[in-house]
């Protein structure tokens, strides 16, 4: 019973940190980023330090939480899967919000506390549900142009064993019409590079390029 308890904790610490940090973040992009005097500097500044220690102490809520969890025996695998350690690395404004077309998004992720189980009580708030919404947009974006991308490199691939064979065949018909021995053993020679390259490309990308 007391683990559960703990459990609840923890995910409780998990979501007002989530929304600190949403709220951290608007205050960077809303108020301190477009302040146009000192007054309303300094006063996004202090609303963005009252945030911050609101995050430190979520923070050192859960950490506590998670301790408790552990010494009440939960099995490492479990809590390594689903209580990870906070680092400060994972605590940075969101740069969905702050950053929205930052160039790099390509392999972006989010970090393991916006993915844990109960991610989805957060949505009933609107800030949440948004930012849950915009970076589903933005993972089905990237998985669309990964599959764009798989699809064009394996017919780059099937294109260059194509490439190498054309010119194998071109400089076997060149060694045939060849008339001086030098010239037709040349060709020769550049025969058989091409026909490694292409044995080389078959090997490498057998089963992964397209045939066409």
């Amino acid at each position: 019973e007391e683990l559960e308890l703990r459990k609840g904790q923890a995910n409780d610490c998990i979501e007002s940190l989530q929304m600190a940090l949403g709220h951290k973040a608007i205050i960077y992009r809303q108020y301190f980023q477009s302040a146009n005097s000192t007054w309303a500097g300094t006063r996004s500044k202090q609303e963005a330090h009252q945030c911050q220690l609101k995050i430190d102490k979520c923070v050192r809520s859960y950490q506590r939480a998670r301790s408790a969890i552990e010494c009440l025996g939960m099995d490492k695998a479990t809590l390594g899967s689903l209580y990870c350690p906070i680092l400060p690395t994972k605590l940075i404004i969101d740069k969905e919000v702050t950053e929205e077309n930052r160039f790099g998004q390509g392999s972006d992720k989010l970090a393991w506390l916006w993915r844990v189980n109960n991610a989805g009580r957060g949505q009933e708030n609107a800030w949440m549900d948004e930012f849950y919404r915009v970076n589903w947009l933005k993972a089905k974006a990237r998985w669309s142009r990964w599959q764009e991308e798989l699809s064009l490199v394996r017919h780059e691939m099937n294109w260059t064993i194509k490439w190498f064979k054309y010119y194998e065949k071109k400089w076997n018909r060149r060694g045939d019409q060849a008339i001086r021995p030098g010239h037709q053993a040349y060709a020769y020679q550049q025969v058989l590079m091409w026909g490694r390259f292409v044995d080389d490309a078959e090997k490498t990308f057998n089963g992964c390029c397209f045939i066409l």
